[in-house]
């Protein structure tokens, strides 16, 4: 097994022609080398031939030529090794996508597998594996089930065999044949396959066949994979929490492929899914048989965890601008409603479905947080809620936080995972090097920034990434190009957006065009966030767990959620984000938190902040001062009174509110705001 040729990207001469002599040596020299233990040689001789610019076919006919084994340890390799490995991967793939874009052109090779020489025939088993790969599988079930011709069955073993592991899935699917021998040889073949992926149709078929010879083929094909005995219903559940997990000995991450099969109407049909949802939709469908046979609590509660981690993966998909037309996406989106269904009928399941997401490996976190949105408050969705509040995934624990507080669950621990959603909000870094006209912080900006180049580049290329870059042109003893060069070229920050700040606008924006984001005189935080664009999805996340929190806080008893004070006050302080500040001064106005005073009267003193925050800043205060009496410190009516007159009614009306809480006003202040 170990030295069986990888048949998913194998090679496909016989379509493309000869394969480029200069960019195949080099990829042999480089296999050579890894194997070797000299790793720098090898990522010399991949780079050479990538440089070479082989074609998608090219890539199929040179990763053929290694050992599944060697692929592998090359792709779990850190650093550059690894990533030259994957970019052969994925060049083969597309290759592959283009020829199998009409699969029913490998009727044609199964015509010569069954009618020609021998040459013919090992020539059509080769590009059948090569080029086809599962896509033949639909081609060879008739001659698989060819009564009349025992040469055609035994031609369409072999190749079935030839096929390797490419084979499974669809002939999984093609043991729902009406046809006895149809039925009797897939089994046979995934007896001598040996992979466990076929355990719960052989099982069910070993249980349940109307034929007896099909029975004990099957029966016979499961002690070939050491499952002699199982249970149906207990080997499909197996099934669908090993897909469910991520076992890369059913989910073959290094088999690039998002197919599903399906025998419908007497054929077998293949339907290609987003590639997150490929082992998710196959753990379904073994749950769901599971759930047929019997196993109904455990089948129903790993099928709730399966739901929940369908609609995470697509709900991050549509965050993904590059997805943005993806019809496969599109398809997906379309059960969304159905999901959401199915997690609703799932009731008091969904608890140990939760414990199946956070004991998955790796864990499955944001279908944890898709779970929890829909908990109810059975005894063993609050148990599995009591745990994920522990759980040190603040998307788990703050998850868990929201869902109690929405059930009327809500103590002192609850509040104090609320009030870290609350003040959890990363703030963005941004990197200034030299005198480029940024200065403290603003907006949800941290600011790094140095006055030398060198200084500069390393706080510019260290842990964590940074979201904006800003560099000063004419800084002493270095070029700009230099500081461009070293920033672009190097895989820490080359994608990162660039800002260059510059007397000559005109000229640096003509020599660099696209090459940097903006060229400016100088900066502003306000080009900093331009450039940067969204924040990323785990950032979002982090913002949408905060807004839910200071919801959550809101409606509890205002003794109770006032605990969270000391988190209020750091939220109101850090300012992480705009629409988190409003809702956490919100908060303040709905539970009358007197301990945020001061954060909140300097957000009404602020005339640079967003009319969203001001008004709330302004609501908020209106509710402390009528109870403190007026401001902690300071005369606010001025700025007030200016927003009474900006010309947003908005501000104005919060403006109003607040002035009239204002104890001690001058009658004339009064007379001139009614004016």
């Amino acid at each position: 097994m170990l030295h069986r040729r990888i048949c998913v990207f194998a090679w496909c001469v016989l379509l493309s022609g000869v394969v480029s002599a200069q960019a195949d040596q080099l990829f042999e020299q480089g296999v050579e080398a890894f194997r070797r233990g000299d790793n720098a040689g090898a990522i010399s001789a991949f780079k050479e031939a990538l440089a070479s610019n082989p074609g998608h076919e090219d890539a199929f006919a040179m990763l053929d030529q290694v050992e599944e084994r060697v692929l592998l340890e090359m792709l779990v390799e850190r650093g550059e090794l690894g990533q030259l490995a994957e970019r052969f991967l994925n060049l083969a793939e597309l290759g592959r996508r283009e020829v199998v874009s009409d699969p029913g052109q490998a009727s044609e090779v199964v015509d010569r597998l069954l009618n020609g020489d021998e040459v013919d025939r090992q020539r059509a088993l080769l590009e059948l594996r090569a080029t086809f790969g599962a896509w033949a599988v639909p081609a060879l079930v008739g001659p698989l089930g060819d009564s009349s011709s025992l040469d055609n069955r035994v031609m369409a073993i072999q190749a079935l065999n030839h096929l390797g592991s490419d084979a499974v899935l669809p002939l999984i699917q093609v043991l729902r044949s009406d046809d006895i021998l149809t039925r009797r040889n897939a089994a046979a073949v995934l007896g001598s396959l040996g992979d466990p992926r076929g355990a719960a149709g052989l099982a069910h078929m070993a249980a349940h066949d109307d034929d007896d010879v099909a029975r004990q083929v099957a029966a016979n094909a499961l002690g070939r994979l050491g499952l002699g005995g199982i249970d149906a219903s207990g080997a499909a559940i197996d099934l669908a929490a090993r897909y469910f997990r991520g076992d890369p000995a059913v989910v073959r991450p290094y088999e690039a492929t998002s197919v599903l099969w399906r025998w419908q109407d007497g054929e077998l049909e293949g339907r290609q899914v987003l590639g997150g949802l490929f082992a998710l939709e196959l753990a379904e469908d073994f749950a769901l048989i599971g759930l047929g046979g019997g196993g109904s609590d455990e089948a129903r509660a790993l099928l709730s965890a399966i739901h929940a981690a369908q609609k995470a993966e697509v709900l991050a998909a549509q965050q993904i601008e590059e997805l943005s037309d993806n019809e496969l996406l599109e398809a997906a989106a379309e059960r969304l409603g159905d999901l959401d269904l199915d997690l609703g009928l799932a009731g008091s399941h969904r608890g140990r479905g939760l414990m199946f997401c956070l004991g998955a490996d790796p864990r499955r976190e944001a279908a944890a947080a898709v779970l929890m949105q829909h908990m109810g408050g059975s005894n063993e969705e609050l148990s599995a809620l009591r745990t994920a509040l522990s759980d040190p995934d603040p998307s788990v624990s703050q998850g868990a936080a929201v869902a109690l507080a929405r059930l009327g669950e809500a103590d002192i621990g609850v509040v104090e995972q609320l009030g870290t959603a609350l003040a959890g909000v990363p703030q963005r870094l941004v990197v200034s090097i030299g005198e480029t006209g940024l200065f403290g912080g603003g907006g949800g900006w941290y600011l790094l920034s140095s006055s030398g180049v060198q200084a500069g580049l390393q706080r510019a290329k260290a842990f964590p990434p940074k979201d904006a870059i800003v560099i000063q042109d004419g800084l002493q003893g270095v070029t700009l190009d230099a500081m461009v060069f070293a920033l672009k070229e190097d895989p820490r920050t080359a994608d990162v957006p660039l800002i260059v700040v510059t007397n000559d606008v005109a000229g640096v924006q003509n020599l660099y065009g696209d090459t940097v984001e903006r060229v400016l005189s100088s900066a502003s935080f306000a080009d900093v966030a331009e450039v940067a664009g969204e924040r990323n999805l785990q950032q979002r996340a982090a913002i949408e767990r905060a807004k839910l929190a200071a919801h959550q806080l809101a409606s509890l008893d205002a003794g109770l959620a006032r605990q969270a004070g000391r988190h209020v006050n750091e939220a109101l302080q850090s300012a992480a984000d705009d629409g988190v500040v409003a809702a956490v001064l919100g908060l303040v106005a709905r539970t009358g938190m007197l301990e945020a005073q001061p954060s909140v009267d300097a957000l009404v003193a602020n005339d640079a902040a967003p009319s969203e925050v001001r008004v709330a800043a302004m609501q908020a205060a209106a509710r402390l001062w009528a109870v403190s009496g007026g401001p902690s410190s300071g005369d606010l009516s001025g700025a007030l009174m200016a927003a009474l007159d900006s010309g947003d009614d908005d501000l104005a009306h919060a403006a109003a509110q607040a002035l009239g809480q204002l104890r001690g006003l001058p009658a004339g202040a009064i007379r001139d705001a009614v004016r």
